[in-house]
């Protein structure tokens, strides 16, 4: 058997040979009879010519990276920016801040963002909502405010797929002072900077922070759902699996699961540890989401 790295040496030599071949053929070809072929290092010889051009450079930059990519029509930045805050406050929670996911899906694969051009599809769709399938109708916001929300979208479909574009808005612009002032009346009851969020703005960026504290994951015990049933034969509580409208399963503290039919004789008491924050984010406005952000971006 022959030795891949003798075989790939073997190779080097072959092509070295074939170019410095080429090279002689190449200025004896362009040597006259009798005479001394062109010197290389030689720019004024006028048997010569001129040199060939260079082949075309491809294109390297976001532009070029459009074109590859099959990037439809460029979103409107401006107007993104101004979506931004709009989508922050009404769909981060649900969508995430970039529109990756959060409690609920992706929008960077939907196809309703990806057959839209302006707002042309999208603006009577978010108008309508979804109520089915939990999503509300923005009846709210005007036609132009929406049109800003999915040139957001659009943006950050396009950020997703071309890295060579991708730039972190600064989120940084809120009041710090405005931000204590809403965190002292709105979320000392549960949470503190020299406590449970002591050094925060060391331990995320600010987009996830901002993200974070506005929908918390439930990412640990003290933050699950849990339910008391009270039947016939007594009171049962533990971690909530699952509810709808014809049963109830919890985990019990000795990690059993335990189902139970919604019919009459029982009854289901549920506590949300972040039933606040779901309760808040309708509240919020723009400012606050700056605001506290900035706050708790100084927990250092």
């Amino acid at each position: 058997m022959r030795d891949k790295r003798g075989m790939m040496v073997t190779g080097i030599r072959i092509l070295a040979a074939a170019a410095g071949l080429a090279a002689a053929i190449s200025l004896a070809q362009q040597a006259t009879p009798g005479t001394k072929a062109p010197d290389s290092q030689s720019t004024q010889n006028p048997q010569q010519g001129t040199p060939a051009a260079p082949p075309p450079r491809v294109a390297r930059g976001p532009g070029g990276s459009r074109a590859f990519l099959g990037l439809g029509v460029p979103p409107d930045v401006e107007a993104a920016k101004r979506g931004a805050p709009i989508f922050a406050s009404n769909c981060a929670f649900c969508h995430g801040p970039t529109a990756r996911g959060a409690e609920g899906p992706s929008l960077l694969t939907s196809d309703a963002v990806l057959a839209d051009d302006h707002g042309e599809k999208l603006v009577p769709f978010l108008h309508q909502g979804r109520p089915s399938k939990g999503m509300p109708a923005f009846t709210q916001l005007e036609d132009s405010q929406l049109t800003d929300v999915t040139e957001f979208l659009h943006l950050q479909v396009e950020n997703y797929a071309n890295r060579g574009s991708y730039q972190v808005a600064d989120i940084l612009v809120g009041d710090p002072a405005k931000g204590k002032t809403y965190f002292d009346s709105k979320c000392t009851g549960c949470h503190s900077v020299s406590g449970d969020l002591a050094h925060v703005g060391t331990k995320f960026k600010p987009l996830d922070l901002q993200r974070r504290w506005i929908s918390p994951e439930r990412n640990s015990p003290a933050r699950a759902m849990t339910a008391s049933v009270t039947t016939p034969a007594g009171i049962v509580s533990g971690t909530l699996t699952r509810i709808d409208d014809f049963q109830v399963a919890i985990t019990d503290a000795a990690g059993h699961t335990l189902d139970f039919e919604r019919v009459p004789s029982v009854q289901v008491q549920l506590k949300d540890p972040l039933a606040f924050h779901m309760t808040m984010i309708p509240t919020l406005k723009d400012d606050d989401i700056h605001n506290v952000t900035a706050y708790l971006e100084k927990q250092k």
